[in-house]
């Protein structure tokens, strides 16, 4: 039984399907390819029309089939013809002559498919990478082509490679191999190179005719008449050779030879004009004189280095390009490659990067052609009021109204969003090299003219600009050399007068310009600014001018709120101890309350508290009269700010209590108190709030607010300490309040019914009730955002709380 069961299984074996001989198909569909070249006669049928596609599938389909029937590493006889003969030198060839129409599309299908479903490492070879290579120089470079959906699979194909070995960067840019300096093989079997990755290679015929370097011809190569012609016959005598590169790798020396199938090559349409595959002379090619030659060149000289633009196309340029497609898809897709490259950890490829591409000029380029696209009349409120741009969200600020300009705005900050993530996840040596070309070329180079300028209209517009790009930076690279451009590196103390860097001053100057809008856009710009997680900012603007502490009277060791009757509801200005801003120094100087009487904790809290809710008069107060009630719907918003900043604040290594003042004289003896340009503009700003516009009013509180919110100890002494010992001259947040304040009463008294006109103005910036024309409405919406002010103040103080250790 089991020896007729074996003799049936022994049956069932001799009479199966006789197998396919993988190569001949191979060579079968090949044969047919070139054929068509041969033989078809209408010049105007579609690639896609033909059985070019089809064939491509076919000898694809048979190269990954042979690669699982063979052990791992070993090289097949279909993809060892494939490189001895250079096929894809040949499609490449077809490629860039773009006939029929659409084969361009077909052998980029064709090489994204080779390259990502065989798994033998195939770019290490001359007669892989360097088809690669030209064909990236024929991609890319027309926007809006109708093959950027190709080339964008076969680049993202050649990234996942380079991600997998980023050894193959230099092979895929520049064509040269790594080991040694040596060229790259051409095929496994190459004589005197070993296969990469350790594969063997089959048992092809050593093949000796390597390509020759570039500036050598080819009419010298020995034993070339003994290499057999891809389909089988002696490329001796294809007929017109003129303007015709052999699309099978060889020279057309006579002009008699049959093609196999028994058709004569001088029917071969539109075969001109093509690149020679082997890069070799026609030499002896009939009326060679008619080859397309470098200018200058004849058909015999060696042929002439490429052209600067030839020499520059490679992945990078082509990534590139396609980023700035209008297709979003293929946009993305460029864009994620893009981050891929630049975010290979080996030093090495980095440094391929850097220095053999132009990626950092061209991303920049692009960075500061979209900036010129932007109106120069850009308001900075609609900057700000735009959503927070992204790389990924191509196209979304378009079509949707707002104001002129959006879209191209939009584009400006999306690209500039791509490089934020593109610094923030590359190499440190890319990195680095982005953010130098960002600051030489885009703030340097085209913003830093625009905001020195004395045109209004451009200064406002570049004002804009400059505020949603400091909101659109993360990447702490990018962010720290965007803060220096601005401020300067300077850490030391200010003096008065003193501008050793022209930008900063002319920055905070404009804080005070006569024009409103320009000082609007200016404040905003640095409370941007303020908002970055960056130390320097504060340090730069303010902390530096705090550290000696010379804004406390001497001897003022310790300090608290005045002893004052318990029954008393307030004092009078002229009888507050605090207001002694510029007057002599026996005014109103209080005795420190011994430590016994000095409130600590809670209780000194809620005294600061009320110190800033008692500043704005009852007669002058209306926020009771409405349902928002007290200070406390600003704990809410005053928490959130004073976390952010002591997030921000956590790595920058800030004292948790003010430093002993005897130090500060040690090391500071006898310094005068300066402020510093930044808060005397502030100062200055709020000591004349009952007479600027609303807008203008709400922006200097909102600066003075974020400043309040940071957890330094000198900060919130200067700015939220009710009960400092100033020195004599010296001001501070609460001095300058207590003076407007003064100034507000006065003129209050000159204003007819004008609690009733305090409510309404109000309402009326609530949305309650119609507005309507007033007399003195810039001062009643002054006091408005004076009461606001304060309570926002007290809810700070409230939520930062106690200030820790001695004072």
């Amino acid at each position: 039984m089991l020896s007729r069961l074996g003799a049936l299984l022994q049956q069932a074996v001799e009479t199966r399907e006789p197998s396919v001989d993988l190569l001949e198909a191979f060579t079968e569909h090949w044969t047919g390819i070139t054929g068509y070249y041969l033989e078809a006669t209408d010049e105007s049928v579609p690639a896609r029309q033909t059985d070019i596609p089809w064939r491509l599938r076919q000898m694809l389909d048979i190269l990954v089939h042979e690669e699982r029937q063979r052990p791992p590493g070993d090289t097949g006889p279909c993809l060892e013809f494939l490189l001895q003969h250079k096929l894809l030198e040949t499609l490449g060839t077809l490629g860039k002559a773009e006939y029929p129409p659409g084969m361009r599309q077909q052998v980029l299908l064709f090489f994204s498919r080779l390259l990502g479903q065989l798994q033998h490492p195939l770019l290490h070879y001359l007669n892989v990478h360097r088809p690669v290579q030209k064909l990236l120089q024929l991609s890319g470079d027309r926007l809006g082509s109708g093959t950027e959906r190709e080339e964008v699979q076969f680049t993202a194909v050649l990234c996942s490679k380079i991600q997998q070995d980023p050894s193959l960067l230099p092979h895929i840019l520049q064509g040269k191999s790594v080991l040694n300096g040596r060229r790259a093989p051409e095929s496994p079997r190459t004589e005197g190179l070993e296969h990469p990755s350790g594969t063997s290679a089959s048992s092809t015929p050593r093949k000796e005719d390597l390509e020759h370097p570039s500036g050598t011809a080819a009419i010298s190569t020995p034993r070339k008449e003994h290499l057999e012609h891809p389909l089988g016959t002696s490329a001796s005598s294809m007929p017109r050779a003129e303007n015709l590169e052999h699309p099978l790798g060889t020279t057309a020396s006579s002009e008699h030879l049959e093609h196999p199938s028994g058709t004569n090559a001088s029917s071969m349409p539109r075969a001109v004009h093509l690149e020679h595959p082997l890069g070799t002379t026609a030499s002896s090619t009939p009326r060679a004189e008619h080859l397309d030659h470098p200018s200058g060149t004849d058909a015999t000289s060696p042929p002439a280095q490429p052209s600067p633009a030839r020499r520059d196309s490679n992945l990078v340029t082509c990534l590139v390009a396609l980023c700035r497609s209008k297709k979003s898809r293929v946009a993305l897709k460029a864009r994620e490659n893009v981050l891929l490259l630049a975010g290979l950890s080996q030093e090495a490829a980095a440094t391929c990067l850097v220095r053999g591409t132009a990626l950092c000029q061209l991303l920049v380029g692009h960075l500061c052609d979209l900036y010129s696209t932007v109106p120069a009349g850009t308001d900075p409120a609609d900057v700000l009021g735009m959503d927070r741009a992204s790389w990924r969200s191509q196209g979304d600020g378009a079509g949707d109204g707002g104001f002129p300009g959006k879209e191209s705005l939009a584009e400006f900050l999306g690209w500039l969003d791509f490089l934020d993530e593109l610094v923030m996840g590359a190499h440190p040596l890319v990195a680095d090299a982005i953010s130098q070309a960002v600051e030489e070329k885009f703030l340097q180079g085209t913003l830093q003219p625009q905001l020195l300028q004395m045109s209004e209209l451009a200064v406002l517009g570049a004002t804009a600009v400059l505020t949603g790009t400091v909101r659109q930076l993360r990447s702490p690279a990018l962010l720290h050399r965007l803060v220096l451009f601005l401020l300067g590196p300077h850490r030391h103390p200010e003096t008065p007068g003193d501008a050793p860097h022209a930008l900063r001053a002319q920055l905070i100057e404009r804080c005070d310009h006569l024009s409103d809008e320009i000082s609007l856009a200016s404040l905003r710009l640095f409370e941007e600014l303020l908002r970055k997680p960056h130390e320097h900012v504060a340090h730069n603007l303010v902390l530096r001018n705090l550290e000696a502490r010379a804004y406390l009277q001497r001897g003022a060791e310790e300090r608290g709120p005045p002893e004052t009757d318990p029954e008393e509801d307030g004092l009078e200005l002229e009888e507050d101890p605090y207001f002694t801003d510029g007057f002599p120094d026996s005014f109103g100087v209080t005795k420190s309350p011994s430590p016994a009487s000095t409130p600590s904790g809670k209780g000194r809290v809620s005294e600061v508290v009320s110190s800033f809710l008692c500043l704005v008069p009852e007669e002058a107060k209306t926020s009771s009269c409405m349902e928002e009630g007290g200070y406390d719907t600003y704990v809410h918003d005053a928490l959130a700010m004073v976390q952010a900043c002591r997030a921000s604040a956590a790595p920058w290594g800030w004292p948790s209590c003010p430093r002993p003042l005897d130090s500060c004289h040690c090391c500071h003896p006898g310094v005068a108190f300066y402020e510093g340009h930044f808060l005397k503009v502030l100062f200055d700003r709020m000591s004349r709030i009952l007479d600027q516009p609303y807008s203008l009013n709400l922006q200097v509180t909102s600066v003075l607010s974020q400043l309040a919110a940071f957890p330094h100890p000198h900060l919130h002494e200067y700015l939220l300490d009710p009960y400092l010992s100033l020195a004599p001259g010296c001001r501070s947040l609460f001095s300058v309040l207590v003076r407007v304040i003064g100034e507000l009463m006065q003129r209050l008294q000159r204003v007819p019914h004008a609690r009733a006109k305090l409510l309404l103005v109000r309402r009326q910036l609530l949305g309650l009730v119609p507005g309507e024309q007033m007399d003195h409405t810039v001062l009643l919406k002054a006091v408005v955002v004076l009461e606001e002010f304060c309570k926002e103040l007290a809810a700070i103080a409230l939520v930062k709380g106690p200030p820790e250790g001695p004072p």
